[in-house]
């Protein structure tokens, strides 16, 4: 009987192949075959991606400023002074924090302020237009985090009826020692464009001033319970540094407009440490000294204590005490048409200020979201040159 041509094609190799076995002596079976390892697993194919840009928090807040008090510099009283300086400030802000990729992370704040104050609407001879202003912000920082090494970009712009503002800044940390010191070193730079007013009320055109600020720290571990900071900052403006509306009283009666030099240097000196308490508590400290070219020098201590009083919650008080000499050129009272430098702000005076406050922090996990935080704040600020202010403000948060 004749084979088709296949089967003995089959016979063949399958002769070829028992050949090959006896001759390297294996008598045994055929080994299983194995197959190759999966160049991919299963979640590799079937996983989601995590998306390149991801939310990471998104909060609102809201604070409310209540001020009251004098000021010479106001002209919302006797033309010999002091004025009014009540104000009140309604500030609800939001802040958006996204993740971009790895190493990249973008904040956007939008705060928007609605201020009513008593010393620049006096500058309306015939209206109260000036007495309520509202002002808007949106500040980007963008930060790029890679192999200790930190470096962001932060750029904002400010808008309300009678002032522009632009800013401009880059910062820069490194650290050493499995990050046991952090040193960081940034510049800032402010453009403010502003209207300007006669001693009558018109308004006079424009000004303009400029500010650069750079500033250089390190940060150091002392021990698994403390961290100290050291931080030099150096501030120099230059054009109206004046607002355009305070005013100086003269002898006779009258008032003039604030003269300032048209050039500021400022030294800020800063010393903070934060100490860890056995009792699920911190304690943080600082000290601020201040210098400038008009002659100010002033001292800051602050300490806070924070201490958690739950898995979920958290309180901090604060206290706060700052003293400062006066410019060389304030003054309550200088002659009408005396062509020399005078200013009668408060805030340029000597005084003494204290500043209290308590806040309380919860952070409960969800299962939307890793946490909702939510805050609530008072501060009560005192001076010894008659200024009050209180300052309410409450928060909420999602951190994804």
């Amino acid at each position: 009987m004749k084979r088709p041509a296949s089967a003995g094609l089959a016979l063949l190799v399958l002769a070829a192949v028992t050949g090959a076995r006896e001759a390297a002596g294996d008598d045994t079976k055929p080994a299983e075959t194995k197959p190759f390892p999966p160049l991919f697993a299963d979640g590799d194919i079937l996983a989601k991606p995590a998306p390149y840009f991801r939310l990471d928090s998104a909060a609102v807040r809201y604070t409310r400023f209540d001020q009251s008090g004098t000021g010479y510099q106001s002209r919302a009283g006797k033309p010999s002074g002091p004025g009014s300086e009540e104000m009140r400030v309604e500030q609800p802000q939001l802040e958006v924090v996204i993740k971009q990729g790895a190493h990249l992370t973008h904040r956007v704040w939008i705060p928007v302020d609605v201020v009513t104050a008593a010393s620049p609407d006096a500058i309306d001879v015939v209206s109260t237009a000036s007495r309520r202003n509202e002002a808007a912000s949106v500040d980007w920082t963008a930060t790029y985090a890679r192999d200790h090494t930190t470096a962001s970009i932060r750029n904002g712009h400010h808008e309300e009826e009678n002032y522009r503002s632009w800013n401009s800044g880059l910062a820069l940390t490194r650290a050493f020692a499995e990050d046991n010191t952090v040193v960081s070193a940034g510049v800032n730079v402010v453009l403010d464009w502003f209207d300007r007013y006669t001693l009558q009320g018109a308004h006079d055109g424009h000004n303009a001033r400029s500010s650069i600020n750079f500033n250089a720290g390190v940060t150091q571990l002392l021990s698994p319970t403390t961290v100290a900071h050291l931080d030099y900052g150096y501030t120099v403006q230059e054009g109206q540094l004046s607002n355009g509306w305070n005013i100086v009283p003269t002898p006779q009666g009258a008032f003039q407009l604030e003269k300032l030099p048209a050039e500021r240097g400022r030294h800020a000196f800063v010393a903070r440490v934060a100490q860890h308490l056995p009792w699920s508590g911190a304690v943080h400290g600082s000290y601020r000294f201040y210098l400038d070219t008009f002659g100010i020098a002033a001292h800051t201590v602050e300490v806070e204590l924070h201490q958690r009083i739950a898995s979920f919650a958290r309180l901090r008080f604060n206290y706060r005490y700052h003293t400062q000499t006066g410019a060389d050129f304030f003054r309550t009272s200088v002659p009408l048409g005396a062509p020399i430098f005078a200013t009668a702000d408060s805030d340029l005076a000597p005084l003494h200020a204290q500043t209290v406050g308590v806040k309380g922090t919860f952070d409960f996990p969800v299962s939307f979201a890793r946490t909702l935080h939510a805050d609530l704040a008072v501060e009560r600020y005192f001076r010894s040159n008659d200024l009050r202010v209180s300052v309410y403000s409450c928060g909420l948060g999602i951190l994804f």
